[in-house]
């Protein structure tokens, strides 16, 4: 095989490479409806939605576990800091935090915490709290997304779950 000729097939193979990793890096960015923008669009801001039974029409990510219920919070800390005050059955919680590039920077569980109750203060970058009543979370961006899993173990808990997860709220506390 004469050596241009796999020099180009070589170069040729190179560049589809290049090519292909660029593309697949940049679709992310270049997404008009990302995982963000769909649930921005389902979930109202500062308030609590919670999700009783998954069916195909309520979705709000694939592959929601059918044992679990959920109570999702999409905040806006553009006007303050968020408070979020939940209870669950000793164990049988857990919370996480995203931000609006759908990264995870909190999560905990009723078993790390040993609690069956949780308050919690969402600061933006720009806010400061005083007080010791909840727990102070530091946001690295002013919108995301809190996500609480209650698995129900048995179907007879699946009513006073949802009751307890129908009363969390998520609530803007003032300016800063």
């Amino acid at each position: 095989m004469p050596t241009n000729t796999l020099t180009w097939g070589l170069a040729t193979l190179i560049l589809a490479l290049i090519v292909h990793f660029s593309s697949v890096l940049a679709i992310p960015f270049l997404s008009e409806n990302d995982a963000w923008r769909r649930l921005a669009s389902k979930i109202k801001s500062n308030q609590m939605q919670v999700i009783k039974t998954v069916e195909e029409s309520n979705q709000l990510w694939a592959f929601h576990a059918p044992d679990t219920k959920y109570a999702i919070c999409r905040f806006d800390l553009s006007q303050g800091p968020v408070q979020v005050d939940f209870q669950l059955l000793r164990g049988y919680w857990s919370v996480a935090i995203y931000d609006d590039e759908s990264r995870n920077f909190y999560a905990a569980d009723g078993y790390d915490l040993l609690r069956s109750s949780m308050s919690l203060i969402l600061l933006g970058p720009d806010h400061a709290h005083e007080g010791e009543a909840a727990l102070p979370i530091s946001v690295p961006t002013e919108q995301g997304l809190l996500v609480i899993r209650a698995p129900v173990d048995h179907h007879l808990m699946e009513d006073s779950v949802i009751s307890i997860l129908e009363k969390t709220t998520c609530v803007p506390i003032g300016a800063p």
